[in-house]
């Protein structure tokens, strides 16, 4: 009821708009997610968070940032690590985040055979250390079913950090195969075989980071969502004059 009586609403993805629709809201709605400060854009110390924890400079390197939480799927991306050893035997899966399931996860790790293969950095204070958290990443990994944006997907693009993922929920909003993000089904073989392929070839993976750095900041940074805000205000502000207009009731 409060939805259907405004002149428009600002929904965070497609999978939130079709929960208003099925609540029975059909005011005028856009999809403008939230965006990224232009600070997050800025190169960060990549090799400084790999000299803090003991990480070769030439090690592969993937990374998963977020609650350590039973619907972020974490446990697929263990599975897919273990995958990535039988060809990359050096891999290094860090997780980035703290919550319930990080006991479990690390049991998990264990008994895969992968606990030398992950290293469970803790929660990282934003502006500073988990940027270079992800500058010092060579792939973003990430296979969560439940987000409403993503934004860490964005956050790791900004960085130059490529990114191979499923798109579910708001993930499937924010991702674009090629720009920044090869798009994998959750099967383990194809999401191992995806994040090898950049892993395998510096070559596109810097291609596809660069793309992905480009594609957020004209998309997806402060400033573009913020003019597409104005836009729906104008859009929505147009339509209300309209239909207040005395042209409209005659």
């Amino acid at each position: 009821r409060q939805c259907n009586e405004l002149d428009g609403v600002i929904v965070p993805s497609t999978a939130m708009l079709e929960v208003l629709q099925n609540y029975g809201v059909v005011t005028p709605t856009q999809i403008i997610p939230t965006g990224l400060a232009l600070d997050n854009f800025v190169p960060s110390d990549g090799a400084a968070f790999r000299a803090k924890f003991g990480i070769a400079a030439d090690r592969p390197t993937v990374l998963f940032v977020g609650r350590t939480a039973f619907e972020k799927n974490i446990d697929f991306l263990l599975r897919v690590t273990a995958k990535i050893k039988q060809s990359l035997s050096g891999i290094l899966f860090v997780v980035a985040g703290e919550g319930p399931a990080l006991e479990g996860l690390k049991s998990q790790a264990a008994s895969l055979g992968i606990a030398d293969n992950v290293n469970f950095v803790g929660y990282l204070e934003r502006s500073h250390a988990l940027r270079a958290c992800y500058r010092g990443s060579d792939v973003f990994i990430f296979a969560s079913r439940t987000e409403t944006q993503g934004l860490v997907l964005l956050e790791a693009m900004a960085q130059g950090i490529p990114v191979v993922s499923t798109a579910f929920m708001g993930t499937r909003d924010i991702l674009v195969e090629g720009k920044g993000a090869l798009i994998a089904d959750e099967d383990v073989d194809d999401f191992a075989a995806k994040t090898l392929s950049l892993l395998q070839n510096k070559s596109l993976c810097g291609e596809i980071g660069e793309a992905g750095r480009e594609y957020a900041l004209k998309e997806w940074s402060m400033d573009a969502v913020a003019e597409r805000v104005l836009n729906f205000y104008w859009q929505t502000s147009a339509q209300r004059e309209a239909q207040l207009s005395p042209a409209a009731t005659v």
